[in-house]
């Protein structure tokens, strides 16, 4: 996309793509840590630029929003039509990576 100059659609992919599996892997390693270790944080969630919740994140959205903001209606539209195409990426690889098993966990109970 980026190569192409579809900066719009490139923008709107990585917008999504990054905050969901930020959030998600966050959370999944909370609930890890919290089932698995007590509550312990691992050094592998500490990031010497800052807090990633608190800082890196809305770092990273301001200044995509500061990008955004000097868009044409147009440039806007095209990104915003790109948002039902990049879910279903998203869900295109998670098939992907589950394999043909369809998503079966280890004892053969099915994923929900």
């Amino acid at each position: 996309m980026a190569d192409a100059g579809e900066w719009e659609a490139f923008v709107c992919h990585f917008y999504n793509y990054y905050f969901a599996h930020t959030a998600g892997g966050t959370m999944i390693g909370k609930m890890m840590s919290d089932k698995l270790l007590n509550g312990h944080v691992l050094h592998f969630y500490e990031w010497p630029a800052g807090d990633v919740k608190q800082e890196l994140l809305p770092a990273l959205r301001g200044k995509i929003d500061e990008m955004a903001a000097g868009w044409t209606r147009e440039q806007k539209d095209a990104c915003l039509n790109e948002t039902a195409e990049s879910f279903r990426g998203g869900g295109s690889l998670l098939t992907h990576i589950r394999g043909p098993g369809g998503g079966a966990r280890p004892g053969g109970r099915p994923m929900q």
